[in-house]
C-alpha cells in the first residue's frame, strides 16, 4: 500500500468571474510530486471556524482541545506530512509540527514550510526567528527559472539524496531564518541566506527554502527529494 502524505492547507483567494472567495488550497505541483514519488496525497485542513485569509495569525485564539483532536484525527491518517509554501503561518501549523516531531512522523518543509520548522523550540513553544532579506541576489522568482546557487554540506541528508554540493534553484521568499531552533542549518544560498535545515534524530525532517516541486517535474535530482521523503514514510 502506498504511504499517505498529508499536505497542510494554505490560505488564499480563489477568483471566479471577478468574484473573490477566501479559500484553502493545496499546491498542485506538490500533489503531483507526491504521486510521482510513490505516495498518495491527502489534505490536512485546519479546525478553527475562522476565515484564515482575512485573519492575523497572532490575533487568533489558541486551539481548543476539541480543535486539537480534529487535527490529530487527520494526522493519524498520514504516514508523512508536507508543509508547503505560502504567505501566512497559523497556530494549526505549529500544532501539526509539534505532533509530528513528538511522534517522529516524517516531514518535508518547503519555503514557508521550512520557516515554520524554526518557529517551535525544544519545549514546543512558539518562537519567531525571521527577518527581512536585504540582498542583491534575486529571491523572488520561482516559476520561470533558477535564480541563485545553493551550497549544501556533504554531511546533510539532502546531499545523500541528490549527490551534489552546489546547484541552482528557484526562489520566492522575502524573509530568512536567523535561528534554526531545534534544526541545524546544512546549506546556504550564494549570499549566505539559510536554504537547508535538517534534524538527524528523526526519520526524515528536512526543510528547503526553494521550491523543488516546481523544478522536480523536469529535474530528476530535485524529484529525488520527494522520492526520498515518500520512501521514509514507507518505513
Amino acid at each position: 500500500m502506498k504511504p499517505i502524505i498529508g499536505i497542510v492547507g494554505r490560505s488564499g483567494i480563489y477568483t471566479d468571474s471577478d468574484v473573490k472567495f477566501n479559500s484553502l488550497f493545496f499546491a498542485e505541483k506538490c500533489r503531483m510530486c507526491i504521486i510521482k514519488g510513490g505516495g498518495t496525497p491527502i489534505g490536512i485542513l485546519p479546525s478553527q471556524i475562522v476565515e484564515y485569509n482575512d485573519s492575523v495569525p497572532s490575533k487568533l485564539p489558541s486551539l481548543s482541545e476539541e480543535e486539537k483532536e480534529v487535527l490529530i484525527s487527520q494526522i493519524k491518517l498520514c504516514d508523512g506530512i508536507l508543509f508547503p509554501g505560502g504567505t501566512k503561518r497559523f497556530n494549526y501549523d505549529l500544532f501539526i509540527l509539534n505532533y509530528a516531531l513528538e511522534h517522529d512522523i516524517p516531514i518535508l518543509g518547503i519555503c514557508l514550510g521550512m520557516q515554520i520548522f524554526t518557529m517551535v523550540d525544544e519545549n514546543g513553544n512558539s518562537v519567531v526567528s525571521l527577518e527581512k532579506i536585504e540582498s542583491d541576489v534575486n529571491h523572488s522568482d520561482y516559476l520561470n527559472s533558477t535564480v541563485h546557487s545553493v551550497t549544501i554540506s556533504k554531511d546533510s541528508k539532502l546531499y545523500q539524496i541528490i549527490g551534489e554540493e552546489t546547484f541552482m534553484v528557484n526562489s520566492k521568499h522575502k524573509m530568512k531564518i536567523v535561528d534554526p531552533s531545534t534544526f541545524k542549518i546544512y546549506g546556504y544560498s550564494s549570499d549566505g541566506i539559510p536554504e537547508l535545515i535538517e534534524r538527524h534524530d528523526k526519520k526524515f525532517a528536512i526543510g528547503v527554502q526553494w521550491h523543488p516541486e516546481v523544478l522536480a517535474l523536469s529535474d530528476e535530482k530535485q524529484m529525488n527529494i520527494f522520492r526520498a521523503f515518500v520512501d521514509a514514510c514507507k518505513k
